[in-house]
Parts: C-alpha cells; sequence; structure tokens
C-alpha cells in the first residue's frame, strides 16, 4: 500500500541519518566548539563590539541641564505628527552587537536541523512500536524510553530559541535606558555583561548540541535491535 511505502522509505532515510549524518555532525560542531570564533579569548572582541554599538550614543553623551520631563497626557502624546518629537525620538542609533548576531545566525540553523532531526528519529521508533500485547513488553519500554530521551533532547533545542530572542528583547531595553541615560555607566556597563554572557552561552550550547547528537547516536546504536524488533531476538545490529 501507499502507507507501507512511505513507512519503508521513510525508515530507510532516517536509518542513513543515523548511520552517516550524526557522525558527521558531530565532528563538524565540535570543530566549530573548538573554533576561533567561540574562542574563548574572543570575549574581549564582544566587550569591544558592544563598545562600538553604542559609539553614537557616546559620543553625544552629555549630562542633561534639566530632569527629563514627566510624562505626557495620552492627548499631548498622540502628536506624533511634530517633527520635532520625531527627531528627539530617532536622532540616536545603537546598533546590534555584530560578533554575538552572526554567531546568533550561525547557531541557529543548527538548532533548526537538530529539532527537524528528532521529530523524525521519533516517528521512526514510534513506526517500530508493535500492536499492544500481554507480556514480552520489555523491548516496548526501551523503545518508549528512547522516544522519551529524544523528546528531552527536541524540548531543550526549542527552548534555545526564547532565549536567543530574549537576549535581543532584553539588550533592546537596556540599549533605550542607555539613549535615555547616556550619564549613567551602569546601564552601558550591563550591555557589556549581556553581550558576554550571550556569547559564552551560545559557546557552551554550541557544545552542549554536540553532545545531544552523541548521546542520541550512542543510545540508539546501543538500543537498536530492541528498537527494530522489540520482540525478536534474532535481529542484526544495523551498524
Amino acid at each position: 500500500s501507499l502507507v507501507e511505502n512511505y513507512k519503508q522509505e521513510f525508515c530507510k532515510d532516517v536509518e542513513l541519518i543515523l548511520r552517516d549524518t550524526f557522525p558527521k555532525k558531530i565532528v563538524e560542531l565540535d570543530k566549530l566548539y573548538k573554533s576561533e570564533q567561540l574562542a574563548l579569548s574572543r570575549a574581549a572582541q564582544v566587550k569591544e563590539a558592544t563598545l562600538l554599538s553604542l559609539k553614537e550614543v557616546t559620543s553625544k553623551k552629555e549630562v542633561p541641564a534639566t530632569p527629563p520631563p514627566a510624562k505626557r497626557k495620552r492627548n499631548e502624546a498622540s502628536s506624533l505628527e511634530n517633527g520635532a518629537d520625531k527627531e528627539i525620538r530617532f536622532v540616536t542609533n545603537v546598533q546590534c552587537n555584530h560578533i554575538v548576531s552572526e554567531l546568533i545566525m550561525l547557531v541557529k540553523p543548527e538548532i533548526r536541523e537538530l529539532i527537524e532531526y528528532c521529530n523524525k528519529v521519533k516517528m521512526w521508533i514510534q513506526l517500530q512500536i508493535p500492536k499492544i500485547e500481554d507480556g514480552n513488553n520489555f523491548g516496548v519500554s526501551i523503545q518508549e524510553e528512547t522516544i522519551s530521551e529524544v523528546t528531552t533532547f527536541c524540548e531543550f533545542a526549542k527552548g534555545s530559541f526564547d532565549d536567543m530572542s530574549r537576549y535581543f528583547v532584553t539588550r533592546g531595553k537596556v540599549s533605550s535606558k542607555i539613549v535615555k541615560y547616556p550619564h549613567l555607566e551602569d546601564y552601558a556597563k550591563y550591555l557589556s555583561e549581556l553581550d558576554e554572557k550571550q556569547f559564552l552561552h551560545i559557546r557552551v550550547f554550541t557544545n552542549e548540541l554536540k553532545m545531544i547528537y552523541c548521546c542520541m547516536f550512542d543510545i540508539i546504536n546501543k538500543n537498536i535491535e530492541k528498537i527494530k524488533k522489540p520482540r525478536n531476538q534474532m535481529s542484526s545490529n544495523l551498524y
């Protein structure tokens, strides 16, 4: 049938991914983790990039002679058609930290790819689960445990997307404070620490991606017989 043909082709594709793609990803991510792009010594460059992103703010930094005006009433604040008001709001440009942004763009495709592989592996194992019967379910429990482990890895990868989004939101809020209060050095210092923290997080996360591939490859390889044929002891090893 069409469904059975799809199942066979899908299983072949996933087994090829497990056999060839996972080892390649482990090597690639290990090289990236040990590369100059993620070297610990680059943390100083990240801080320099933070200062560069605030160049326009620091060049215009002046201690205000009068305190900032109180919040306007709604009917007064609605007059954004005023050209002077627009100039006040958009006079200063704060750039992203180009090093951190480049690394995020480098790592995000790896995260998307891992999530896709996790979903395929889960479906592949699910297709190997036999019909429900009484007894002789030890192999099925191994399949279910493996699916649970892969799901945990997948959820961890999905959470990393939220972490990266929160970084940009937090940086934007801090940058707005720096623009509003350029004479307070604490905000600029916090922004520098935030960028360095995100750089270190990306570095650690890259190593964790490699470890996830290693763990999935190891778990599946060790239990391949029970995963493919949970109720048949006479199965050959995939590798």
